[in-house]
């Protein structure tokens, strides 16, 4: 069992200050842990490089803000988590966005008119929860952004961030279906 550095304080210390020789004695000792934890998750041998890799970029990143008396450990290991989750999440996007192109591309293009709300659902339905909702209430209930704002409790340039990818991914998979530039603009803008 990993009982930490007997100079780990001392080390963050160097780090919070940019010691190049501090990171690597803290990646040496601690890169070793990361890749038992994520071992045990059943994750890929290139994704756990990956992660380890993608922790210590940001254990350099926030370096300044490290706290010397708080166990560098607990700091990686949720580090790696968030960074396999979000791995996962990207994942799960790509799949189904996949297996949506696969689907509509076995479609005769004369039935895509007629589909054309089916898969704006499906679209939608691949896209993120948050932003899937923004669209939905902007341009299917017609809220305003600042009622959006109001409602979801969340910034009008937020609102109009999640409004503004959704609309691009959502045009660029309707082009790769063989939709008219005419109809993607009238239902996004309608």
């Amino acid at each position: 069992m990993f009982k930490g550095l007997i100079n780990e304080k001392h080390l963050i210390t160097m780090l919070n200050q940019g010691c190049e020789d501090a990171f690597s004695e803290l990646f040496e000792a601690y890169s070793p842990v990361l890749v038992s934890f994520t071992a045990k998750l059943n994750i890929d041998a290139e994704d756990i490089h990956d992660t380890v890799q993608q922790t210590f970029l940001k254990v350099w990143e926030n370096r300044e803000k490290l706290d010397p008396n708080v166990p560098l450990k607990n700091y990686i290991i949720t580090v790696a988590k968030n960074d396999i989750y979000n791995k996962i999440q990207r994942n799960l996007v790509a799949r189904r966005h996949h297996e949506f192109l696969a689907d509509a591309q076995q479609q005769p293009a004369e039935d895509l008119n007629s589909e054309l709300p089916r898969i704006l659902r499906q679209i939608l339905d691949t896209l993120p929860e948050k932003r899937a909702k923004v669209f939905k209430m902007s341009r299917l209930q017609g809220y305003s952004n600042k009622e959006i704002s109001e409602e979801l409790g969340i910034s009008k340039s937020t609102v109009e961030n999640h409004i503004n990818n959704s609309t691009a991914t959502i045009k660029r998979i309707l082009k790769n279906f063989g939709f008219c530039i005419t109809v993607i603009i009238y239902f996004i803008l309608s």
